[in-house]
Order: C-alpha cells, then structure tokens, then sequence
C-alpha cells in the first residue's frame, strides 16, 4: 500500500498528517468522511462525538491538511471489499464508541471497512517500539499461595505431580503459576499464547520471551525480559538453618577465586551475594553442569538486591537488562512493586 494526494472516490482509505500521527477515515462520496473519532486537534477537544464514529465533510477531516489516498497493490485489490459495501459497513458503525488509542482506533476502523480485519500500522510501531524497550522483572511470591491455575506442558505436569518433596512440589507449581502472573503483568500475554519447549539442558523456554526460575524456604521467584536472564534467590534464616559457619568457610575457600574471597565480606550475607550471583550466571547460560568455581561472579552484566519483602531476601539476576531490572511482590490481592537496596562490592 502507498500513499498519495488526489481525489478520492466512494469507499477509499484517506489520511492526513496530524503532528506525527495520521487521521483514518473513509471516503463515503459528496465530500463526506466516516472516521473513528472527530481529529486530534485543540478545537475538537470537549467535542462530545470526540471518540464516536462521526461522519463529517471533508474541511473538517482535514483540519486544513492535504488528504492523502490508499493505493492499494495487486495483492491488496483482491483481498478488499468492494467500495460500495465499505462505505455501507463505514455508515453501519456511527454513533458507535470504544475507542481506543493504541488497540481500537482509527486506523483500525479504516482497515477493518476496507478488508475486513483490523490493523493499524501506528499500533504496530508502537509495539514495535514498546518490545524494543529493555525489561527485566522479577516476580516474587509465596510458595504455598499458588496453585496450578493454567496448562503446563505435560511433561513438566508429570515430572511436577511425581515429585515426592511436598515443598519442592509446591515450589514447582507456584513457579509456573507465578510465570503466568509475570506473563500477563510484563508483556500482556494470557496463558494461551504461551508456548514452551524443553531445552537440552533440561530446562523450559518460551517462544514468547526468556524467563528464569528461582526458589527457596518456601518463596518462588520469576524473572522475565526480554533478553537472556537468570535469577537466583535465597533468604537468610533459611540458609543460615542449613549451613553451618565452617561449611561456609570450606565452601568459600573450594567455590570461590582469590578476587571473590577478598570482594565479598566473610558473612552469610556476602557468601549468599556471590552464591547467588553465581548461579543466576549459570541459569541464563543454559548449561547442563554448574561449576561454582569457574563461575567469575564479578562481572558487571548481574546486580545482588536485599529486598525489603517478603522476607528480606537476597536475590542476584543476570542479563544484558540489569539496569533496569524491577520487582514485584504477587499474592492473591494482585501484583505490587517492592524496593531494595543493590548490595555493593
């Protein structure tokens, strides 16, 4: 489809030029113009068909622009419905509302009069635009407030259900039910647009956008962007149950490098932020074996939080978004942001 100034005939797509954006209408003959909503121009603001199908003529489609036409390709001329029969569906819709500035506006009226379906090449940019933008979010919640509310592969329904660890079990339903919560919250997707495949490694990956799970002591984590990402979390008491201060000490002297051992403080705190960091590194990575040793977990690309909530745990991502990475407390009152301080070494 290309554009061009001429004179329009019953039932072509015109435009004109409003600031960066185009108007949408459809040539209904006599100088007269169906659009969705009257121009996005100061004089038009409080009008009260603002948002409405309105027909108008042709002075007040403008706003003083030169209209342009649709010239429709080969292709486009045999897939459209006739002029007659687009402006009959153009005049069917006035007076109708829901208008919408992204999803339902009137370039998506114009197309939808023209051939059928709607679309609207503005939306796409936006989008397009919007997909580009970095995203790293990371979904925190407890563990035994899920269920498993939305099809999961069968596989992974099966190895979760074998699962003889009622904790682990939980642990694995509320991921899954968590990465639904991220999925519609982040990118706007339901859980019927997923699609997901085993991995080499053994993991799970979505054709949608990358993904990491983490969890422990009863708390689940998601994060979700759109670039490779791992995640890792672990809380204090939890850890501090299950490891004793000398087995710290072993582990920092065997899994740690000479830098590490001097970078992170002597404490759990700090043995956890290099822990964790490690293995957020290793998940975004997609290998099969972790080696805590040959892991440098002091590379700049993952950044270590104390969050303030649930539970104040230390929680490492990994992924070219670091930057911009958020989080967010999920529960069954909804999603919410949490703070926390990035943990410097």
């Amino acid at each position: 489809m290309k554009w061009r100034p001429g004179e329009p005939a019953p039932g072509d797509m015109v435009r004109v030029q409003i600031g960066s954006i185009f108007h949408y209408g459809i040539y209904a003959g006599d100088d007269r113009i169906i659009a969705f909503g009257l121009p996005p121009v100061p004089q038009y603001a409080d009008a009260p068909d603002r948002f409405l199908v309105v027909e108008t003529d042709m002075d007040v489609f403008c706003v003083g622009r030169i209209p342009e036409i649709a010239i429709l390709d080969r292709a486009e001329r045999k897939k459209r419905i006739p002029p007659d029969k687009t402006v009959r569906l153009a005049k069917e819709r006035l007076g109708t509302d829901g208008y919408h500035l992204i999803r339902n506006n009137c370039e998506h009226f114009a197309y939808e009069c023209v051939f059928g379906e709607k679309k609207s090449e503005q939306e796409e940019a936006v989008f397009r635009m919007w997909n580009a933008r970095p995203v790293l979010n990371v979904y925190l919640g407890e563990a035994d407030r899920f269920t498993l509310d939305f099809p999961v592969p069968p596989e992974r329904e099966r190895e979760i259900n074998a699962c003889s660890d009622p904790a682990m079990r939980q642990a694995r339903i509320a991921n899954w039910a968590l990465l639904r919560r991220a999925a519609k919250h982040c990118f706007s997707l339901d859980a019927d647009e997923l699609r997901f495949v085993r991995q080499k490694n053994g993991g799970w990956s979505c054709d949608r956008f990358p993904f990491s799970f983490s969890h422990a002591d009863g708390l689940c984590c998601v994060a979700v962007s759109n670039a490779p990402v791992g995640v890792d979390l672990e809380t204090l008491e939890g850890f501090s149950r299950r490891s004793a201060a000398e087995k710290l000490d072993k582990l920092r002297k065997r899994c740690f490098s000479a830098a590490e051992q001097s970078a992170y403080p002597e404490t759990v705190e700090g043995f956890l932020a290099c822990w964790t960091r490690k293995e957020a590194i290793f998940k975004a990575s997609k290998k099969r074996a972790f080696f805590p040793a040959g892991t440098d977990s002091l590379t700049d690309s993952v950044v270590t939080f104390q969050l303030s909530e649930p539970r104040a745990p230390i929680v490492s991502v990994f992924g070219p978004n670091t930057a911009f990475t958020r989080f967010f407390v999920a529960d069954e009152n909804g999603i919410r942001p949490i703070g926390g301080e990035p943990m410097k070494f």
